[in-house]
């Protein structure tokens, strides 16, 4: 655990000594190098000019966007990545993570909100959404406010999307407001944003937004973009989405050994130094871990904490007895979606640790082939997310 910590610390170091660069300065800058792969070394200067992209002025990722982004700080972009990893770029490509970060007047977000209206009830009252030349915005017609101007997108999609918006402030300089409404795919509807406790609005900028300040402002941008950092209401060296260098840290070494070995070494979680409790690490840094949950959410494991799959994985009698074996990717391919897995090919991946053949293995005495993931891995649906979430607390349930 202690080598994945200290790989998480300094791959976070090394991203605010980026962004705190005046020279990487930016508002939103796109997404994507598509630098060609060479047989020379690739550079990591820091580029003297900063591209930027306006707000609103074109969708991040779009190939006008990815074509101003510069090879800098040791990044170099998805684009980059699919050169030798086309299988991963291709599957990354409809995953969620690929998804997690827009502006809110792209057409694709905006089209969700634009032209309807969402009544939360008290103490908030209507919301009706428009779109216009100033993008994304939404106005409470009952207290004749003026309309709330309406920024960022978080969220992939594929059950929801929530709505954030910076602004300028007395005390914190920059606070965010995580809007009170927000999209889920089921049933194409609008509704209240999940965890958000029903409280009397201490200014007009909160009748339409939870304030976040601080650690867990930033921490919003952190989780949904692979770079990026609130500076003066602005997102200072923003990279969109969860993309390969999230993960595995800036691309630009390894990049460079792949362009003069023929065999280079195996990168970050790739290599044979990264073990369970490094990968537990990574993952849980957005996923959470039991440091982020309280104790007395730990000791009673209230359902909702299936959301929150490394903190029931790491109490599974499964982690524990693997010796470091179980990860999160013995049954998860992080590069692609989970929907495009069966049941069959989930139930198979419990199969292979508790085969009856092996008398060093425990087989279900119940049903041994079949029904893993139903009994000891049941789905809780969140009404108020639209989705449901697998407790990955593996055990036996007691009966109801």
């Amino acid at each position: 655990m202690k080598r994945g910590f200290v790989f998480l610390v300094s791959l976070v170091a090394v991203a605010l000594l980026i962004l705190r660069s005046e020279s990487s300065r930016t508002v939103l800058v796109a997404q994507e190098s598509t630098t060609p792969i060479s047989t020379t070394p690739i550079s990591t200067a820091p580029a003297s000019t900063a591209q930027t992209a306006p707000a609103g002025s074109k969708a991040l990722g779009s190939k006008a966007a990815e074509e101003s982004t510069q090879v800098k700080d040791g990044y170099v972009g998805r684009e980059v990545c699919r050169e030798c990893h086309s299988e991963n770029y291709d599957l990354h490509a409809m995953h969620g993570h690929a998804h997690t970060f827009a502006l809110a007047s792209e057409e694709k977000i905006a089209s969700k909100f634009a032209g309807r209206e969402f009544d939360y009830g008290e103490p908030y009252g209507r919301y009706q959404y428009e779109q216009d030349e100033d993008g994304l915005s939404v106005r409470n017609p009952d207290k004749r406010e003026d309309s709330f101007p309406l920024q960022y997108a978080l969220g992939s999609g594929h059950h929801a999307i929530t709505l954030l918006s910076l602004a300028k402030d007395a005390e914190k300089g920059t606070v965010a407001y995580e809007h009170r409404g927000s999209w889920f795919r089921d049933r194409d509807r609008l509704g209240r944003t999940p965890g958000q406790p029903l409280t009397v609005p201490q200014s007009e900028s909160e009748r339409f937004g939870m304030k976040h300040v601080d650690n867990v402002m930033q921490k919003c941008i952190y989780c949904h973009t692979t770079t990026g950092t609130v500076v003066d209401q602005e997102i200072v060296g923003l990279t969109a989405n969860v993309n390969c260098e999230k993960c595995h840290g800036p691309g630009a070494e390894h990049v460079q050994q792949a362009r003069l070995m023929k065999d280079p070494p195996s990168f970050s979680v790739g290599s044979g130094k990264w073990d369970s409790e490094s990968e537990i690490q990574l993952c849980g840094d957005c996923h959470r871990l039991p440091e982020a949950i309280t104790l007395k959410e730990l000791r009673e494991y209230p359902d909702k904490l299936a959301r929150f799959q490394p903190v029931g994985l790491l109490r599974s009698k499964c982690f524990i007895e693997s010796e470091g074996a179980l990860r999160c990717t013995t049954c998860h391919n992080p590069h692609k979606t989970i929907t495009a897995l069966s049941e069959t090919e989930h139930v198979a991946k419990c199969i292979q640790c508790h085969q009856t053949a092996h008398n060093s293995q425990v087989a279900c005495p119940i049903s041994p082939a079949d029904g893993c993931i139903k009994c000891h891995m049941p789905k809780y649906d969140f009404e108020s997310l639209g989705t449901g979430f697998h407790d990955h607390w593996i055990r036996v349930h007691p009966e109801d």
